[in-house]
């Protein structure tokens, strides 16, 4: 497409990659923007295959991906990467650190000195509650503190990769993450998936503590959403911000979202509360986005809780 620039989605196949594809296929506003995806099929969401996109199925960390990237035509509005992909589960980074060296620094570090190009614009999707330790409300320009190893990767990981993208000749962005949840999350074991599946099925869950800790909950379709927008901005020469964040600006406890996930299903939760004393040690108590830095590339596209988790059972009911 003339004028149009290509959207590299590296983990674009998986929960947010899919909810950022499902906004850019279906709204005109993103157009101009022409998927590309890399996914090694690790935690792919149902019917990737039945999209219709030019895809690298394998590591992006291989020799195969690269040679995909390098061969494909840059349009005129070049490249805007956004770059999905590292380990998550917060719990194991305490027993496998290196591994999370590798995934969250190592491997992505080699990935930008080998495909980053003079004038690409590269979006590192990070985390906003693992980078501190849930004293305070999070802002753009809080500084690091985190509570575990995971989000000890992710503060070296944003730093290390914005100066290595700038060696590169390209231009760094980061947006960081509050708790996401929403359709294409099949694979996921985050509360409020496991706890709507648990109350579709009758299956009982365990709430780890008193169920008082609280989370910025952030509707999946609205992130997507975000990332897109920042994109979009990146492509048409935009001023933008080098940090954003994507969070519903308020805080919600884990006994609100089960009171939640029952109106919405209809269904009582069973469930049992356990101590759990030594993942609540790696765990911020409290995580809540500041209001006005999600508004910078959300306004008022923000789903209220009760109406994202209605849609997250809608989803789960249909599959």
């Amino acid at each position: 497409m003339k004028n149009s620039t290509s959207l590299v989605l590296v983990g674009g196949y998986g929960f947010v990659g899919r909810n950022i594809l499902d906004n850019v296929m279906n709204d005109d506003q993103f157009a101009h923007l022409s998927p590309v995806i890399v996914d090694n099929l690790s935690n792919p969401a149902p019917g990737y295959e039945a999209l219709d996109l030019p895809a690298h199925i394998g590591g992006y960390d291989t020799q195969g991906a690269l040679d995909f990237l390098e061969g494909l035509e840059t349009p005129e509005g070049g490249r805007v990467f956004v770059f999905l992909a590292g380990e998550t589960r917060v719990a194991e980074s305490k027993d496998r650190p290196l591994d999370f060296i590798d995934a969250n620094i190592a491997e992505p570090s080699r990935f930008v000195m080998q495909a980053v190009q003079p004038g690409d614009r590269f979006i590192l999707i990070s985390t906003a509650g693992a980078l501190f330790d849930g004293t305070f409300e999070v802002s753009v320009d809080s500084p690091y503190c985190p509570k575990n190893f995971y989000g000890a990767t992710k503060a070296a990981e944003e730093m290390i990769l914005e100066k290595l993208v700038t060696l590169r000749g390209g231009t760094f962005s980061v947006i960081r993450l509050t708790n996401v949840y929403g359709k294409f999350s099949d694979n996921k074991k985050s509360a409020i998936h496991a706890f709507t599946r648990a109350a579709i099925a009758g299956d009982s869950v365990f709430i780890n503590g008193d169920g008082q800790q609280s989370r910025d909950f952030i509707y999946a379709g609205d992130v997507g959403y975000g990332i897109a927008t920042l994109a979009r901005k990146l492509a048409a020469g935009e001023q933008t911000n080098p940090v954003n964040m994507l969070g519903a600006g308020h805080s919600t406890s884990l006994m609100d979202v089960v009171e939640a996930i029952e109106e919405a299903t209809g269904n009582a939760l069973k469930y049992e509360k356990i101590p759990a004393e030594d993942l609540l040690a790696t765990e911020p108590r409290d995580v809540i986005a500041n209001g006005d830095d999600v508004q910078v590339l959300l306004k008022d596209h923000i789903t209220p809780l009760t109406e994202g988790i209605r849609q997250t059972y809608n989803y789960y009911d249909k599959t």
